[in-house]
């Protein structure tokens, strides 16, 4: 019998657990654009609860929930404060403009983190010739760092300095969960140093479709009416929310597994030669390797492991991506560090 690949490109890849197809089979629905799905409110309602916040909307997926994030906060023709490597910047398709009708002002970061003299200095005096500055977009954890940890007390004074000057911030959460995971901080604290937040439920958490934005009461209320705009709005969306519901108590708890095990291959990659790690620490589920070797570049060494069974994701002629979740097993990553021997010696 053919073994299945080890599949390391997101942990977007999940699948369903059994219990999750048991709660979509059995789940209470109705019309959620009606407003009458139960199930659908009930998870808005725990979401919102856990991380202090008046409201949640469920929506199809984090990008959608970012866009209307901003667009709800803000009106066309202001300016937001995001990371030049920013996910809501660099990997949502330009919707910033197009949704929100936005302008960007982005700025470098140090593992997702903004200089705070830099941060001050973007906020835009009051000018008619000048943009109004309206928001701070943060990323917990920040992606292209290679999944840091955006520490609670910075998130507090990048806070602390948006209301000092009349902005809003929204936090892009896609994997807030594996953060918490290891630093224990209460979700409700990280509610408490943003305006709005989004959580993704379809990556290591492993909900087949979904993401939650949540804020106060009438934040939600213009959220839902962009939602609508962006023909956002599901029917019996709660068979897709009874799964939020038992990530919440099912796989939530074992992402600190999937975080030991990214360490864990970190450590086993740093002793082959032809690549080195392109981020300082391993602190969640991602790992970005750069390619050294002579003859070798990034794509053809994702198409090499795909060869041995090992996927992973290119990013860019040097940059090559792992990220573990629930389905790589501590024998997948023997078998990732045995083809990536084997690729860079070829």
């Amino acid at each position: 019998m053919e073994r299945q690949p080890a599949d390391f490109r997101s942990d977007t890849v999940t699948q369903p657990t059994p219990r999750m197809l048991e709660a979509m089979v059995s789940a209470k629905v109705g019309d959620d654009v009606l407003g009458d799905d139960p199930t659908v409110a009930e998870l808005e309602r725990c979401f919102a609860d856990l991380f202090g916040k008046e409201a949640a909307l469920f929506m199809p997926s984090g990008t959608m929930a970012n866009q209307t994030a901003v667009a709800a906060h803000t009106v066309p023709g202001e300016e937001i404060i995001v990371d030049a490597g920013a996910h809501i910047f660099q990997f949502e398709g330009g919707g910033l403009s197009r949704v929100a009708g936005v302008h960007l002002r982005t700025l470098d970061t140090e593992n997702g983190q903004f200089s705070f003299g830099s941060l001050a200095r973007s906020i835009r005096p009051i000018s008619e010739h000048m943009p109004r500055t309206g928001m701070i977009c943060t990323e917990q954890s920040h992606l292209f760092s290679g999944g840091t940890i955006v520490p609670i007390d910075y998130l507090e004074e990048v806070y602390g300095l948006a209301h000092h000057h009349g902005l809003v911030v929204h936090m892009d959460g896609a994997r807030l969960f594996n953060a918490q995971a290891e630093t224990g901080v209460d979700f409700a604290d990280y509610g408490k140093f943003c305006d709005s937040l989004m959580i993704s439920l379809s990556k290591g958490l492993s909900c087949p479709v979904g993401s939650i934005l949540m804020g106060d009461g009438s934040f939600i209320e213009r959220s839902r009416r962009i939602r609508k705009w962006l023909g956002g709005g599901m029917r019996q969306a709660g068979y897709l929310a009874a799964c939020g519901l038992v990530a919440l108590d099912e796989t939530a708890p074992m992402l600190a597994e999937d975080n030991a095990r990214c360490r864990r291959l970190g450590g086993a990659i740093l002793g082959i030669n032809g690549v080195r790690m392109a981020q300082t620490t391993i602190d969640t589920n991602i790992l970005f390797l750069e390619i050294t070797a002579p003859g070798l570049d990034a794509p053809m060494v994702e198409a090499a492991l795909a060869d041995e069974g090992i996927l992973t994701l290119a990013l860019g002629e040097r940059l090559l991506r792992f990220v573990t979740h629930r389905h790589i097993t501590d024998a997948d990553l023997d078998r990732a560090v045995s083809a990536l021997q084997s690729v860079l010696k070829a």
